[in-house]
């Protein structure tokens, strides 16, 4: 087939592309082929040959090297057509007008795909070197880079420039040494500048995009207002970022927006100390959530109780106690062991049933009661130090103890001897079972609008009762 080509980068790639891709199809046999290096003193000497004794199998790496090299040769051709058109481009921009980027999209546009294409040639010919390093030496020297010489034989290799006989199928002539240390000097030279090409095509975007980014700007001006007003002291934090209105600034582009420095620090800052508290995931759970637990204790009470009339079925008591419970808070955003003290003074009003019922040995009295009891409550958390210690802006305000307001039920049965004589009162045991309800929270904890309650619902309790 005879090939008419221009010298024109572009159209000598297209052609060696046909070229490689025919030797490749027509797969032609190889004279010295074959499994093994090749004979002593033949053009292959040296070389292993392998595959089949076709081209297409001898040589399988070397022509997959040179289809990806053309490949990457003509998309770097077709990015340097990019660069020329848009410099042009460039070039007749009106200089003597003010560049707007917000109303000059074009010219930005061009910008971008210039330093864009710039990028990927230097990609691209750095993948040509490389896929000249998959050829192995021996056939680079003593063929693919072959011109007019003398080989290891001694004989002279292919013919002068221009001139083609048949000797010329055995050089390749393709400057392979040349071409090598031309890229790389080129790499080399384009590397060292591949900031300035990143910068560049990072500058090119923004132009580019730059109405799109501009309303993004502003957008995030609105949100970090509207997270900084949210704050407390948002007073003095809301300037961190300003916006100031220029009119004499270009169209589109009236807004600047500002950082103030120092109070940016102070936010960062209060951000570090805000994340060494144990509440700093109380905006990761709901409005408002509540865990119950069970709360094992202890309690003691000491008074005075009296009956009234003469069948006594109505009576009252008067008493100090404490009482004592132990729980662990689980939550998702808290745990913690928690022992809780309650203590006061109560009345209650009693009432019998089954009035001094008289068995061989002891009277048996049943009943109920009920009253109120004024207490104060102290909450001790496992948590409490490092609260406490938190000594910044965002101190927590944490209050351990409250008043406390408890209503008091049950049923109690009471066996009483009989009194001896001479003995004003008989001792008597008694058992009560009960409950005690709190209606008062704890406001153990708050931070920025967070807040941590703690109230024991009820508590059932068992008593053993001695009175004399």
């Amino acid at each position: 087939e005879e090939i008419v080509t221009k010298n024109n980068a572009q159209v000598l790639l297209e052609q060696a592309s046909t070229i490689i891709t025919t030797l490749n199809s027509a797969c032609p046999w190889i004279n010295n082929g074959g499994a093994g290096p090749a004979s002593s003193g033949s053009l292959w000497e040296g070389i292993y040959l392998k595959g089949d004794g076709s081209a297409c199998g001898i040589f399988k790496n070397e022509i997959s090297a040179i289809q990806d090299m053309i490949k990457n040769a003509a998309i770097a051709v077709e990015q340097s057509k990019i660069v020329a058109a848009n410099a042009q481009n460039q070039h007749n921009l009106d200089t003597g007008k003010t560049f707007n980027p917000y109303k000059d999209a074009n010219f930005a546009q061009s910008m971008f795909a210039n330093a864009k294409a710039q990028a990927e040639i230097l990609n691209r010919a750095q993948a040509v070197v490389k896929d000249f390093e998959r050829i192995p030496a021996e056939f680079v020297k003593d063929s693919l880079g072959v011109c007019h010489e003398k080989g290891r034989d001694g004989n002279l290799r292919g013919t002068p420039s221009g001139t083609v006989t048949s000797n010329t199928w055995g050089a390749g002539c393709a400057y392979v040494g040349e071409t090598v240390t031309n890229l790389k000097n080129s790499i080399a030279h384009f590397g060292d500048q591949a900031e300035q090409i990143h910068n560049a095509h990072n500058l090119a975007y923004t132009l580019a995009n730059f109405s799109g980014q501009y309303q993004k700007l502003g957008e995030h001006y609105d949100s970090i207002t509207a997270a900084i007003s949210s704050l407390p002291d948002a007073q003095s934090l809301q300037n961190v970022v300003s916006k100031k209105t220029n009119p004499n600034s270009p169209q589109g582009i009236q807004d600047n927006y500002y950082i103030d420095s120092n109070i940016h620090s102070q936010v960062q800052s209060r951000s570090q100390e805000l994340g060494s508290n144990p509440f700093r995931r109380a905006g990761l759970i709901a409005a408002s959530t509540t865990n119950n637990g069970a709360m094992n204790g202890i309690g003691f009470q000491v008074g005075y109780k009296q009956f009234f009339g003469k069948n006594k079925r109505w009576g009252a008591r008067y008493y100090g106690f404490v009482d004592y419970n132990h729980t662990y808070n689980k939550s998702q955003f808290f745990n913690s062991d928690s022992d809780v003290w309650t203590y006061g003074v109560g009345s209650d009003l009693l009432v019998n049933f089954i009035n001094d019922k008289a068995t061989k040995h002891n009277k048996i009295s049943f009943g109920a009661f009920g009253g109120i009891q004024l207490a104060g409550t102290s909450w001790l958390n496992s948590q409490y130090v490092n609260l406490a210690n938190v000594n910044n802006y965002y101190k927590a305000k944490i209050n351990t103890a409250n008043f406390q307001f408890l209503f008091n039920l049950g049923l109690r049965t009471n066996l009483a001897r009989n009194k001896r004589r001479g003995a004003d009162h008989s001792a008597q045991h008694g058992m009560e079972l009960g409950v005690k309800i709190p209606t008062i929270n704890t406001n153990y904890y708050s931070l920025l609008g967070t807040t941590l309650q703690y109230r024991r619902l009820y508590s059932v309790y068992l008593n053993y009762v001695f009175a004399y």
